[in-house]
Order: C-alpha cells, then sequence, then structure tokens
C-alpha cells in the first residue's frame, strides 16, 4: 500500500482550528520569488530566509512546484550537508536553457520550471510543508487568498515577502497579505548579507497527548531573538478555543513572564486536566501582549495549544473511514475488534468488516490499512482486534502504530466486490461512491473477471516496470464523442460531453506479491484478479493478491501480410525525424538542440523495423514530422538494406518553422510515380493581424500507377497533418485562433479533395486521403476536421459553421471498418483537474488521429485496414530497451503514433 512513512499532520486533525494553522512557528521561510525574467519562463528563482537564532541544516529539503490544475511535483531536493546561517539566506533559481540571467549566482539550480499561475512550496526532510505560496486557486500550494498571477511578460518582476516590526517576515497564513509584488527584483544568496534582526519574543506551540485522568503541566517557551542587557518582561495569557477553562479542559494563567537580562528564554506553564473517556481533541491558546525591557518587540504573539485525546475510541472499520478521503477521526486512537485481515504486504495489511457487521451505507467502505512499517505477523484470514491512531497517508485513511491481537486463525475473507461492467461506473453525473468512483472502496476486496490493461508499465523510481492503467469490463480507455469531458458544450452544438472514462484505475501487481517486482505488461493484456483497492499519489490503485493472465498482448504486434493481388497504403506519424543541422526557427527535435547523428541513425534503424516488420513494407506510405528529403532518403535506403523492397523517397519543404513536413515512401519496385504537388501551400490568411500561410504542412498529392484487376490504374493519394489540437479545448485568443486555423486548413484540402473528384482523368482513379489529422474521427465540438475534408460536416455539431459540405459524394473513413476496441493511434493522457474537489485525476486516452478517407472508387476496392502496434502499448522501460534490440522489437517506440495501412485489390502484374 505505501513504501514510506510520514509524520502525522497534528494540527488538521483539531476542529475550528483551519484558520490559525499558518501561524504556526517555522525559523524558515520563501521570501522572495520570481516565476518568469526578462529571459522568458525560465527566468526565476526562489529565496529562502532562516529567520531563527541558530543555524539551519537543511538537507534534503525539497522545493515543490504545482501548476495552476494542482499537479505538483519536486524541482530541487537541497543536497546534504547544506546550511543557512541566522538571517541568512539560500537562493535557488532555473538552470535550464533561457534560465535565471540575475547577477547574484545561486546556491542550488534545478531545471525545471514553474508555471506563471502555479505556485511554489518548501518542505522538510520528512515531505512536511514548511511555507507556501500560490498564484492561483488551481494551485496545489497556497495559503489563503492566493496572489494574481504577474502573467507572461518578460520582464524583471516578481513577489517579495512583507515583514513586520521586528523585520521578521510576515505570516498571517493570507498569502495576498503577506506578499507584495517587487520590480525589479533583488535576489539575496548565501553571499549575501544576512539580516540582523530587532530584539525580538517569540512564543511556540505546545502540544500534550491525554491517556487517562492525570492533569499534566504544559510548558510554552518564550524566547527573545538574542539576549538583552536588561530584564524583558511580557505578559502572556491563555485564551479559550476548542478547550475551555468552564469545560475543565485547562486552567486558565494571566500572568508576567520576565527573561532576565543575559538569558534567552522563558516559559508559561499550563495545567491541562486529564480524561476518562475518548473524545475530540481539542486546543487553546497563550497570547503574549504589553512587552517592555531593552527596546524589545513581539515577533510571535500567539501559540496554540493542543490537547490530543488519545483514548482509545471504539469504532467499527466503516466510522473511521466515514464517505471522504480524510477519516472524520483523523489523529484519533481508536479500538476496532473482530475483522478480517484480507491481504497482507511488506509493510503492512489490509482489514475489513465480517459481513454480518457490514453497514448499509454503500458510501463508506469497509476495508482499511494496518501500516506496520515491517513485516506483518498475520496471515490472510486471520481476525484481529487492532488499537491504533488514524492517520491519512496521501489522502489514504490509515491505522498506524497499531497494537494488534489475533482472536482466530482461517476465518471466511468477506464477500468481494465484483468490479465489471457497471461497476466502477462509467457515468460521471452517477459515480459509484457519489463524489468519487472508487473511495467506497477503498481497503476492501475487489474481485475483477474480465480486467484489460489499457496501458504498458509506467516507471517509477528504481523501479522500471511499475503500475499499469486498467479497466474492469474488459475494454480499452478509448475517447469517445463528445466535448472533452469539463469543457462547457459551445452554445450552438448539439453534442453531449464525453465521460472522460471514470472507469479507468491504476493497478500495482507488485506490492502484495502477486506477481514478482518489475515484471512488465504490454497494453491490451487481459486478466482476472483478486486483492484490494487503495490511493496512493493522487490516483485510485488496485493492488491484486492474486493475477491470472487471460491473454497476453505481444509486442510488436504486425499487420497481416499484404495479400498476393493488394496494393498497400498507409501513413505514419515518425515522431519528428529530424538532421543534425539546427537551420530553421525552432529546433526539428522539439528540445534545445538537434539529434546527434548517432541519433538519427538509431531512429532510422528502429523507424525501417517499424516499416518493415510492422506495417509489413507498404507500396505506397505517407510519412509526417519529417525534416528534410536527405533523412527521408537514408530511411529508404536503410529499407532496402533491410527487407527486399526498393523505395523512393519523396518530400517537398512546407512552412512549419521547425521544419517538418509530410513526404511518402514509394516502392519502386511496384508502383510508377506520375507527379508529385503540393495543394494549397501559398494559401494564406490573416492571424491576428498578420498574412499567414494557411498550410504549415502542405498537403500533398501523389499521382501513381499501380498494377490492377483491369490494368494499370492511375491512383492518387493524399499526405496531410493539419495543425495540432493542444489548444482547442481551452478558451481565449489563442484557442479561437486555433481552432480557425484549422477549420481554414481542412475547407482548403476539402475544395482540393472536391477539385480531384470532379476531375474528368481521374473519374476512375482511386483517391486515398491518408495522415495524421490531429482530429477524431468524430467531431470534437469545435472543428470536425476529418468530417469536412470527407464531406460529412454537421454544422449542428461544430461551433464553426461551414454552411454547406464542399465534398459530394462524401469520402469514407475506413477506421469504420475497424474493430471497435482497436481503434486508436495515439496516448494522451488526459488530466482532469479538481473535478468535484478531488485532486487532478489522470486518465491514459487512446485516440483515432491517423485516418484514411477513400472515395467511391477506393471503397470498392477496399480489402482491410489495420494498425502495426509497435509504440502505444509498450511499458516505458521497453521503449527504451527496445533501441538496442537487433530484431523486430527494435520497431518498438519508433514514434509515439502506431501507424497503419490500407488494402486494396489488385493483380500482380509484374514489371510495368
Amino acid at each position: 500500500m505505501r513504501s514510506t512513512t510520514t509524520r502525522r499532520a497534528i494540527w488538521a486533525a483539531l476542529a475550528g482550528l483551519t484558520a490559525v494553522l499558518p501561524l504556526q512557528a517555522a525559523d524558515l521561510a520563501i521570501t522572495q520569488f520570481r516565476v518568469r525574467g526578462p529571459a522568458g519562463g525560465n527566468d526565476e528563482f526562489v529565496e529562502l530566509q532562516n529567520t531563527g537564532t541558530a543555524a539551519l541544516d537543511v538537507s534534503g529539503y525539497k522545493l515543490n512546484g504545482s501548476n495552476a490544475s494542482g499537479t505538483a511535483s519536486t524541482r530541487s531536493t537541497l543536497p546534504a550537508g547544506t546550511t543557512i546561517a541566522p538571517g541568512c539566506f539560500l537562493l535557488l533559481a532555473n538552470g535550464a536553457s533561457g534560465g535565471y540571467s540575475g547577477s547574484v549566482a545561486p546556491d542550488v539550480k534545478y531545471s525545471t520550471g514553474v508555471t506563471d499561475d502555479g505556485g511554489l512550496a518548501l518542505l522538510d526532510a520528512t515531505g512536511t510543508i514548511v511555507d507556501q505560496v500560490g498564484m492561483s486557486a488551481g494551485s496545489a500550494y497556497k495559503l489563503g487568498t492566493p496572489l494574481t498571477s504577474l502573467g507572461s511578460t518578460n520582464a524583471d518582476q516578481g513577489y517579495g515577502r512583507r515583514t513586520n516590526g521586528s523585520g521578521l517576515p510576515q505570516a498571517t497564513g493570507d498569502n495576498a497579505a503577506d506578499w507584495v509584488k517587487v520590480a525589479p527584483t533583488a535576489p539575496r544568496a548565501s553571499t549575501s548579507p544576512c539580516a540582523s534582526f530587532g530584539l525580538s519574543l517569540s512564543i511556540a506551540d505546545a502540544t500534550v497527548t491525554v491517556r487517562n485522568g492525570d492533569d499534566q503541566t504544559v510548558p510554552f517557551a518564550v524566547t527573545l531573538s538574542e539576549p538583552s542587557s536588561a530584564d524583558v518582561t511580557v505578559h502572556a495569557a491563555t485564551a479559550d478555543d476548542t478547550a475551555t477553562v468552564a469545560a475543565g479542559d485547562y486552567d486558565a494563567v494571566d500572568t508576567d513572564v520576565t527573561i532576565p537580562a543575559g538569558s534567552t528564554s522563558a516559559a508559561v506553564n499550563v495545567t491541562v486536566h486529564g480524561a476518562t473517556a475518548a473524545g475530540p481533541d481539542k486546543a487553546f491558546r497563550v497570547n503574549l501582549t504589553n512587552a517592555s525591557g531593552g527596546g524589545v518587540t513581539i515577533a510571535k504573539a500567539s501559540a496554540i495549544g493542543a490537547i490530543l485525546n488519545e483514548i482509545p475510541v471504539a469504532a467499527e472499520i466503516w466510522q473511521v473511514t466515514g464517505r471522504g478521503q480524510v477519516s472524520p477521526l483523523l489523529g484519533k486512537r481508536v479500538a476496532t475488534r473482530g475483522n478480517v485481515v484480507t491481504a497482507v504486504g511488506p509493510a503492512g495489511f489490509t482489514i475489513q468488516t465480517p459481513d454480518d457487521r457490514a453497514d448499509a451505507d454503500r458510501l463508506t467502505s469497509n476495508g482499511i490499512y494496518v501500516f506496520t512499517g515491517g513485516a506483518p505477523t498475520v496471515k490472510a484470514g486471520d481476525k484481529v482486534d487492532v488499537e491504533a491512531t488514524v492517520d491519512n497517508y496521501f489522502s489514504l485513511p490509515e491505522l498506524k502504530d497499531a497494537t494488534i491481537t489475533t482472536t482466530m486463525r482461517g476465518a471466511k475473507l468477506p464477500k468481494a466486490v465484483v468490479f465489471g461492467n457497471d461497476v466502477p461506473s462509467s457515468d460521471p453525473s452517477a459515480l459509484s461512491c457519489g463524489e468519487t468512483n472508487f473511495q467506497c472502496y477503498v481497503g476492501m476486496r475487489v474481485q475483477i473477471d474480465n480486467g484489460m490493461i489499457t496501458t504498458g508499465n509506467l516507471r517509477f523510481s528504481n523501479e522500471p516496470f511499475a503500475e499499469v492503467y486498467v479497466t474492469a469490463n474488459g475494454k480499452r480507455s478509448l475517447r469517445e464523442p463528445g466535448v472533452r469531458y469539463t469543457v462547457p458544450v459551445p452554445e450552438g452544438v448539439n453534442l453531449p460531453n464525453w465521460s472522460g472514462n471514470p472507469q479507468v484505475f491504476k493497478m500495482n501487481t507488485a506490492d502484495f506479491g502477486a506477481v514478482a517486482p518489475n515484471t512488465p505488461f504490454n497494453a491490451g493484456t487481459t486478466f482476472r484478479a483478486e486483492g484490494v483497492m487503495s490511493y496512493a499519489f493522487g490516483a485510485y490503485t488496485f493492488i491484486p493478491t492474486k493475477v491470472t493472465v487471460k491473454k497476453a498482448a505481444e509486442l510488436p504486434r504486425a499487420v497481416d501480410a499484404r495479400p498476393f493481388y493488394a496494393t498497400r497504403v498507409g501513413a505514419l506519424n515518425t515522431e519528428r525525424f529530424c538532421d543534425t543541422e539546427f537551420n530553421t526557427t525552432f529546433t526539428c527535435s522539439g528540445g534545445d538542440k538537434e539529434p546527434t547523428a548517432d541519433e538519427v541513425k538509431l531512429k532510422t534503424q528502429r523507424l525501417s523495423a517499424y516499416i518493415g516488420s510492422v506495417l509489413k513494407l507498404p507500396d505506397i506510405l505517407s510519412v509526417e514530422e519529417v525534416k528534410s528529403l536527405q533523412v527521408l532518403q537514408g530511411l529508404a535506403k536503410q529499407l532496402g538494406d533491410d527487407y527486399p523492397a526498393q523505395y523512393e523517397a519523396i518530400l517537398q519543404p512546407g512552412h512549419d518553422p521547425s521544419g517538418i513536413n509530410v513526404g511518402f515512401l514509394v516502392r519502386t519496385d511496384r508502383v510508377r510515380v506520375l507527379d508529385v504537388r503540393q495543394l494549397g501551400a501559398d494559401e494564406t490568411w490573416q492571424d491576428q493581424g498578420a498574412t499567414a500561410f494557411v498550410h504549415d504542412h502542405p498537403p500533398l498529392l501523389l499521382t501513381a500507377e499501380v498494377p490492377s484487376l483491369v490494368g494499370r490504374v492511375r491512383v492518387n493519394v493524399i499526405a496531410v497533418h493539419p495543425k495540432a489540437r493542444q489548444n482547442v479545448d481551452k478558451t481565449g485568443t489563442t484557442a479561437e485562433r486555433d481552432r480557425q486555423k484549422r477549420f481554414l486548413q481542412a475547407k482548403s484540402l476539402a475544395t482540393q479533395v472536391q477539385a480531384l473528384q470532379t476531375d474528368r482523368k481521374n473519374l476512375l482513379a482511386p483517391l486515398l486521403v491518408v495522415g495524421d489529422f490531429n482530429a477524431y474521427q468524430f467531431s470534437d465540438g469545435f472543428t470536425d476536421v476529418v468530417g469536412l475534408i470527407s464531406g460529412r460536416y454537421d454544422d449542428s455539431q461544430n461551433l464553426l459553421k461551414l454552411g454547406g459540405n464542399v465534398v459530394k459524394p462524401a469520402l469514407w473513413n475506413a477506421v469504420e471498418s475497424v474493430p471497435a476496441q482497436d481503434r486508436y493511434s495515439f496516448l494522451f493522457t488526459e488530466n482532469f483537474s479538481n473535478i468535484q474537489g478531488q485532486s487532478p485525476r489522470q486518465v491514459p486516452t487512446h485516440q483515432v488521429l491517423d485516418h484514411a478517407l477513400l472515395n467511391t472508387v477506393a471503397r470498392g476496392l477496399f480489402l482491410q485496414m489495420q494498425y502495426g502496434r509497435g509504440n502505444l502499448d509498450a511499458p516505458v522501460q521497453t521503449l527504451d530497451d527496445a533501441a538496442t534490440a537487433t530484431d523486430k522489437r527494435k520497431a518498438i517506440g519508433s514514434s509515439d503514433h502506431d501507424g497503419f495501412v490500407v488494402d486494396m485489390l489488385t493483380l500482380p502484374l509484374g514489371v510495368f
């Protein structure tokens, strides 16, 4: 269930104290930062300051960043031996390309930036947040009202911390109140002069644990920032909060406290009364006022006294878990008896209420994890009594610090919840657990009879083959018709929202030993399993105790061999097949530099393996994202060296600022090329006030002759690669611009297609429009690119209206012939942010972006369409390992798309 321990967040258990959480004393603070500077989005820094009176060892502390969707990750872990002297600073800066440009040298560099509307957090070595600040409501890190984003202007501006009368960073628990915009910024590092704070007083929080009726004395430390030459006196008085004097929780204190000259500390002692029964945690305050002597000021005037009632509460498991991700008994000691051990892991075990005592509330779980920290002594089927503290580990209620008593062996395991077609729900408006789809099953036994692995293993830390995504209904996680989940349906569009596939979840097969660690699984593998549900790192995860593979998916999975009487046309997005030269506006690679000669050679070999062994040597292959004719000629030669086929490379440069183009590989031993020309290459439009080309990658028309039933037949193939849709589902001018450009590109191509269809010499010629359309086989609600090009555009389903189809008769999308569960050519992880108050939820989604549109003649000759599997279904580690393979496995990971082939009826007439 988990592999590390975490500090108990005691304050989260104190009812009514959320407003005072940020007031807890901390000697380390973020005091200045910027997330964009004169050099761009990576020109950023974060300044830390030690505001205490002693040096701070910050080894292992972490700087985390979040985006506006709440996705957070570590940007830097401070190296061992890192210390910050009193009043001094530590400067962290982005060292990536276009990074920090300031004159003050940073102490620590990191390489992943923070978004303009994200947030920052400083965590100690145990993972506890020390300080945090956010620039949007969606950031995972913020306090109170977040700051306003400073936008995307490349200027020297950031935020600095306000200070109080003692010169200490202000910490009211509200970002908007504690921070102020600074321009220009003035970052300070360990080499900068340290701050000298004035003489100030602080009072520290204190905690007492109540386990019986005995009274206890609780000292609150009152501390001077430095010794004073005179006595310092301050008034200290208690104040009720959830703990009150009237209820007998503690004795009031109202007194003066003196710190003698030359000393730095004194104590305020408060008597806390014990308890004889379980009850809520409570808290009171101790406030400082009226300080005098030596010109002293009060830096921290209020302390929290936490009274933690650890007398165990007798509770059933469902009372511990409650209905949400945070237990209603968080932080309490509980005693839960007579429950059955259902699964045992290396550091804990799960228990579940016997069936005859299970509650009738479907929204509460009857199972929970008991964390032992080492190998448990219990076995599945043991009945146990457990007394433990309720904890919350990454939004997972669990029991820790447990005393465990086994009362019976060989008990019947509670009945498992069966996951299948209806559970978990595939309807986001009727989730299985109310606000979530899995929370009410966490810790409980689950049985899956018809599971499918929908992604290969992810890679995590030192686990090359970690968890996989799965469904329990035996189906792929496919993108289905409708407007993207969470995106409002545009006005005038008659479409529903796509569901977002809420039935998808993770499976980690190794945690409870169901299979050996680092066992690879390919997507498409079907299985049966038993185990328990868990939650970790923002995702609901099934941990099996038993897994049976029903049918293992192999990789690569090639298409069928070309029938001897067929002509094969295919398409493959080669994923930025670049040369070594940086001679374009942006790099072809999409990174900071172009590939080396060895990297180009390896890419060529992998693509050859894919085209030859997976797509089985198409006669005509449309290729997308190719930098130059020279690299494509290198691939043609490689294919000739590797296989009994001779290819000609065809490419005409377009207008993409990174230099990627569309082209063809044509088998000269089977196909005679008659003509190649770009379509609409010179067409322009007004792009936000400037004249620009409509097509970055102008469609490329290949006219050729192939052998057929009636002799040599003219065939037209158009290779396409319209604009990507990464902004389509968003709002704002960029999204509107991208939608309009995609619409114009599709309309331009539709006009060219119709011209071909009505050209007398092409009336009997098969026409295929193939490639990466960057669009689905149905409308996304904004612009149905495939529908427009094929003549099947429905204005009622699109924000942008066409007013009547251009292409008549309509083309047919051969994707419709592919089995439904095999209709995918791209894998995209959808990040559904902050849905229903949950953590951001990631869902890998299989999409069709690569299509084949056929005219009436081509459809009449159509035999089949197949996708070759070698890229999307592999584990992450396998994609890397395949690079060194010497057989057909070298094809795995050659691109981020799976290519396809279409076979049309012909006869082998030999040489032309």
